[in-house]
């Protein structure tokens, strides 16, 4: 497989060419290298590598680009959005829901601002790490990015979280769900895991005339027959005969039963009704509950309907593990924030153009083969890239061994 690049592959170009306007001549260059690098096979995917696979690359213009050049990472990904909106394969509707999540990127020192030991989601420890929080919109047959927001410890802040300037992670859903509303994404209800289940997102949802679904903390106070019982003391107070099997879609292509019974009651502290779902049931054999209690403020909801949709949060998930495999989400040696947030945006934007030129079948009408992942789907690519820069090497044979430095001692050698 070719692992270098001299130019865009036409298909790429095409897609990076909606961006244009986004960007200076040379910051437009630079941008065009950094995202081609991350779709190269590195074991390690930064400036550095990036340059050194890229023939007409620089490292200090990439350098200046990530850190320093005036371009605007929000409008940036206000074209993305658009792209996606435009496209009937990939625009939002209300059969999708908007998900909120944060996830972190690893990291070894403390240079690195905003790295902190902090709870790193996808192991379930605490670690140095990167936090982000993202809003996503997920539905049963594709998933995306929205935004994103850097997470900043207290701890970087002088009176830490007292300072005007420290957002919780909270308030960084806050925004992202103003953000969604203002891009006009469509969607069915906001959807997280029980981390996020706060009185106060709570009434601002409410707020706003919103629903959501949600895992209630298993502390919470809900009425239940009169009396205030902790929400995981319910599956022992209701009756095994008022439960029901439900089965949900798990994947596109399996299902899921639980044993199911909802009902309307009032939590502790938070005004109107809610929608309690209690479900007995693993989701999967790594699942370490066997009860699950779900939340939500839209009371016509069945248990299939609330379960269903809060299903799709696990798309979120997928998003997270296919920025970090596929496109270096986590791969950074830049050291601040900014820059940080600026490869968080553009390895977004390279997560999307996989996306789309997966659902439009881009490349399997030229491979004859259905990618059904968008690690398939980069596969194909690298494929392309591979094909387009071996009739470039063909080409310019004698620009190609200058750039490697190849004085021609091996064929002597044999």
């Amino acid at each position: 497989m070719i692992n270098f690049i001299v130019t865009s592959p036409p298909v790429l170009q095409k897609f990076l060419n909606k961006f244009k306007k986004v960007f200076t001549k040379p910051a437009y260059s630079s941008f065009s290298f950094y995202v081609n690098g991350l779709f190269l096979q590195l074991k390690r995917t930064n400036i550095q590598s990036i340059t050194a696979n890229i023939l007409h690359a620089n490292y200090e213009n990439m350098q200046y680009f990530l850190s320093e050049a005036r371009w605007n990472e929000d409008l940036l990904n206000e074209q993305r959005i658009k792209l996606l909106q435009s496209n009937c394969l990939t625009k939002s509707s209300t059969k999708g829901i908007l998900a909120i999540d944060d996830t972190g990127c690893k990291k070894w020192g403390f240079k690195t601002e905003g790295v902190k030991f902090q709870h790193y989601g996808t192991e379930d420890i605490k670690t140095k790490c990167n936090i982000v929080v993202f809003s996503a919109y997920c539905d049963h047959s594709k998933r995306y990015p929205i935004n994103l927001k850097p997470y900043k410890p207290k701890d970087e802040f002088f009176m830490g979280k007292d300072n005007s300037e420290f957002k919780s992670k909270h308030q960084l859903a806050k925004e992202l769900i103003n953000d969604a509303l203002a891009k006009n994404i469509s969607f069915s209800d906001i959807v997280f895991d029980n981390w996020y289940f706060s009185n106060d997102l709570i009434e601002f949802i409410q707020d706003k005339q919103l629903t959501f679904i949600t895992e209630i903390e298993s502390s919470r106070l809900v009425s239940f027959k009169g009396k205030w019982v902790h929400a995981d003391e319910l599956v022992k107070l209701i009756p095994i005969d008022r439960f029901k099997w439900v089965t949900v879609p798990s994947s596109p292509t399996k299902n899921k039963s639980f044993f199911s019974y909802s009902f309307s009651a009032k939590l502790k502290d938070l005004p109107g009704k809610f929608l309690i779902v209690v479900t007995i049931g693993k989701w999967s054999d790594s699942d370490p509950k066997k009860v699950h209690i779900f939340i939500s403020n839209h009371l016509s909801y069945s248990p299939a309907q609330v379960i269903s949709k809060y299903s799709l949060r696990w798309g979120i998930e997928c998003i997270f593990r296919d920025l970090k495999e596929n496109v270096a989400f986590d791969h950074y040696q830049v050291k601040s924030l900014k820059s940080i947030s600026r490869h968080w945006h553009l390895a977004t934007l390279a997560y999307t153009f996989l996306l789309i030129s997966k659902l439009n079948g881009s490349f399997s009408k030229t491979f004859a083969q259905q990618p059904k992942t968008i690690g398939e789907q980069l596969l194909l690519f690298r494929n392309v890239n591979s094909i387009y820069h071996a009739l470039w090497i063909k080409q310019n044979c004698e620009i190609y061994q200058n750039h490697l430095k190849f004085k021609g001692f091996l064929s002597k050698a044999a």
